[in-house]
């Protein structure tokens, strides 16, 4: 069987990776197909026999560009005998929905997110989600918020949704670089170093950790957050630290390759998001053992993490008070955090490994 994986993007995906060298190890012939110029994702399972092409183009006029995108994707997969297209994101549902129409191979859209185009009121993605559901015929969604997302809320039928869960080959994953991870520490040398992971937009809730951490500095806790990422709220974050004197406690790092040696230096990982479908970070630095807070009723992490056994769970409608009470025992020792990353390391892997998730795909490629 010949399998396409259109995507956007070319940075390495692990669940997308995970995926195309598992389908690879069981005889299909696999692609990838990118907007973008080759990169990391490319380079990563061209090793493992993936064609791996890519079709970038500039977006001076939307309708041009997905125009171009819908007719060369309907030529690849006639050109290539494509049997089955795994569309992922967004944007590449978009051109797929269009292109399915004027293709013989079978696509399924792959939901990458739950709410969040509510969530932050964004008309054009709430308008392509509209778009996308109406012409979909068969989708796959990670996780149970998402399904009850497209299903109940936006009225796409039972029939054409899947639930499978993200996969992973946990042995892709490098390890951290002991020296790096030493630096770190002694860089940001604290009593409580927390790391939170996300992109800098309203959903991800960063501020409610910044107030929680100024709370916490007010209290005389010597607590730091490292916050290894950007986005469009950088600017209002960066005021809020500046504002508040808060330059040594916390620390706007942008963009980092190799973030995982920032999480081994870390004693707490905090993500608060009030979006999400299924979130890949929490499920990698469960590999380092790292114990997690998150919110319930958030993408899946009411699937594996249980608070108190694995992980921390606050509210979806937490409060800058709340989270700082769960710090403040943190903080006080009051809650064992090690024997929770342990936990969520096992459960994870138990989960998500790509060898039991890769048994759910034979309802595509047995038909």
């Amino acid at each position: 069987m010949n399998i396409l994986f259109y995507y956007p993007d070319k940075e390495r995906a692990v669940s997308l990776s995970s995926l195309m060298i598992a389908f690879r190890k069981q005889g299909h012939q696999v692609f990838l197909l990118t907007h973008s110029m080759e990169g990391n994702l490319h380079r990563e399972v061209k090793k493992h026999d993936v064609g791996t092409f890519s079709y970038p183009i500039k977006k001076n006029i939307s309708f041009l560009f997905y125009l171009k995108h819908i007719l060369y994707l309907a030529s690849f997969t006639r050109k290539h005998n494509i049997d089955i297209v795994y569309s992922h994101i967004q944007r590449s549902n978009f051109i797929s929905a269009f292109a399915q129409y004027l293709s013989p191979s079978r696509f399924i859209l792959c939901r990458h997110h739950s709410d969040c185009v509510y969530v932050d009121y964004n008309f054009t993605e709430r308008l392509f989600d509209i778009i996308i559901n109406r012409l979909g015929r068969e989708f796959i969604v990670p996780s149970q918020m998402v399904l009850t997302q497209v299903k109940i809320k936006e009225k796409v039928r039972t029939k054409k949704i899947h639930l499978i869960r993200y996969g992973y080959n946990f042995d892709e994953y490098s390890k951290p670089d002991p020296d790096e991870v030493r630096k770190i520490r002694n860089t940001y040398n604290c009593n409580l170093l927390l790391i939170k992971v996300a992109r800098l937009i309203p959903e991800k809730r960063h501020i409610i950790l910044f107030r929680t951490v100024k709370n916490l500095v007010e209290k005389g806790y010597d607590i730091k957050l490292l916050v290894p990422s950007d986005g469009r709220e950088r600017e209002v974050l960066h005021k809020f630290i500046v504002d508040n004197h808060l330059e040594d406690h916390i620390y706007l790092l942008g963009y980092q390759d190799h973030v995982m040696n920032l999480v081994a230096a870390s004693d707490l990982v905090v993500h608060v998001s009030c979006s999400e479908a299924s979130n890949n970070f929490i499920k990698e630095v469960s590999l380092l053992e790292k114990p997690v807070i998150v919110c319930s009723g958030v993408g899946d992490f009411d699937e594996y993490i249980t608070d108190g056994l694995n992980g921390i769970k606050i509210s979806k409608d937490a409060s800058p008070a709340e989270l700082e009470n769960i710090l403040e025992k943190v903080y006080l020792d009051k809650i064992d955090i090690h024997t929770l990353g342990k936990k969520l390391r096992q459960d994870v892997v138990q989960l998500f490994g790509i060898d039991n998730i890769i048994k759910s795909y034979s309802v595509f490629h047995e038909n």
